[in-house]
């Protein structure tokens, strides 16, 4: 209680304080550590918020197949059931077998969270082996180590709870997003409250999968909180709920008209990011380095996560998905029968939409710094050969980034 009352206090002194905004913001950054220490605060923002958002994107998905079954749609039925379950078998197959390799490591340096895991009852790997219950183990052994103070900073922390939820969002509420898109269009039925509740709860649980995995990549949680960057968060989550939902209306509309060729479409686009990556990234070898660039091309194939690594890439997959959208929102508006009233708007709206989109990225690689301000350049231009040269020689070497391979496995 004597916290409680702490946090209170340092909160009305918050209130009652006036002065300049910049003391204002380290006056409210020092009372968000406060708040931050408290362990029942890391626990619902780190996990209890997670595993809500899970169940809700499951529940809602599988309460919309149930849906289907009673009005009697068994193809709708069989496909929202089987874009639920597959992407449980994946999501399954990665947390338990991270759970399993982490329970047999015998590194003497090994992680906080290996150490809990070895630790933790026996139950907690025999229920890691149960679909579905296994994501609420690894989150078991999560909560477990955030009650006991460890450090929450470790490798499988930073990387492999967003990567599970990466997956979890691409293959699961991606594909159910483009799919129920289609059926609104293809049948022209009346949208119903739940199905609206599942795409919304789709997105959301997509952007924050990115948004997440993006703020653990970037190290932007090893940062001071500064108004940098939560500006910086707020302008990412903005310009992913931008993205998505563009890239998802249009890849529904386009298969609601041409279903067969929606996966030509996107497997082009995959095979051309896979080939350009490891003719691109020399630590790319071998089978496995295929099993994770392909992995990771699915979720860019949506959005633009890995891709950002390099410049070449960047360019590359945004060109491929600023024409895709325009010219599959194109073909289907030229070929489509009927005079609906979404037909423009959604024209025009996907348009600019991916072109603002492809903008934000611009401006999100110059805050990252791996590409030059045209303001900076237009400097550089200015100055003496030597200027130049010296500025050159203390820049990040090009291309430069972490490997997927060592992102993902």
């Amino acid at each position: 209680m004597a916290g409680v009352h702490a946090v209170h206090a340092h909160w009305e002194g918050l209130a009652q304080a006036k002065g300049c905004p910049g003391a204002c913001w380290d006056r409210t950054t020092e009372g968000w550590q406060v708040i931050w220490r408290h362990k029942t605060i890391q626990v619902c923002v780190l996990v209890v918020f997670p595993l809500c958002l899970y169940v809700a994107n499951l529940g809602t998905d599988v309460a919309l197949a149930l849906q289907y079954w009673s009005g009697r749609q068994a193809e709708w039925f069989a496909w929202t059931l089987g874009l639920t379950l597959g992407p449980l078998l994946i999501v399954h197959t990665w947390s338990c077998g991270f759970i399993c390799l982490t329970a047999r490591s015998h590194d003497p340096d090994r992680s906080s969270f290996a150490k809990t895991v070895q630790e933790s009852p026996c139950l907690y790997r025999c229920l890691s082996s149960v679909p579905v219950v296994s994501i609420f183990v690894h989150y078991a052994v999560f909560s477990r180590l955030l009650w006991s103070g460890g450090d929450v900073t470790g490798l499988e922390v930073e990387r492999n709870l967003p990567i599970i939820h990466l997956l979890d969002a691409v293959t699961a509420a991606i594909s159910q997003l483009c799919l129920q898109i289609k059926i609104w269009v293809y049948t022209d039925e009346r949208v119903s409250v739940l199905k609206v509740v599942s795409m919304v709860i789709s997105l959301m649980a997509t952007v924050k999968a990115v948004v997440t995995y993006l703020y653990y990549k970037n190290y932007l949680h090893r940062r001071p909180l500064t108004r940098g960057l939560v500006g910086r968060l707020v302008f990412m989550t903005f310009w992913k709920v931008l993205e998505v939902s563009v890239r998802v209306t249009t890849m529904g509309l386009f298969a609601s008209a041409f279903t067969p060729w929606i996966a030509l479409r996107i497997g082009l686009h995959w095979a051309a990011m896979t080939v350009a990556y490891f003719a691109i990234d020399r630590k790319l070898k071998g089978f496995v380095g295929l099993c994770a660039w392909g992995l990771a091309m699915v979720v860019d194939t949506f959005s633009m996560t890995f891709s950002p690594d390099h410049r070449r890439t960047f360019w590359l997959n945004s060109a491929l998905t600023l024409l895709g959208n325009v010219t599959m929102v194109t073909v289907w508006y030229t070929q489509k029968t009927g005079d609906d009233w979404y037909d423009v708007p959604a024209l025009v709206g996907i348009v600019v939409g991916s072109v603002v989109s492809a903008v934000f990225g611009f401006v999100g690689m110059v805050l990252s710094g791996r590409i030059e301000s045209p303001v900076t350049f237009c400097c550089a231009k200015g100055e003496s050969g030597t200027e130049t040269a010296a500025r050159r020689q203390n820049s990040p070497a090009p291309d430069s980034g972490n490997s997927v391979a060592l992102n993902t496995v």
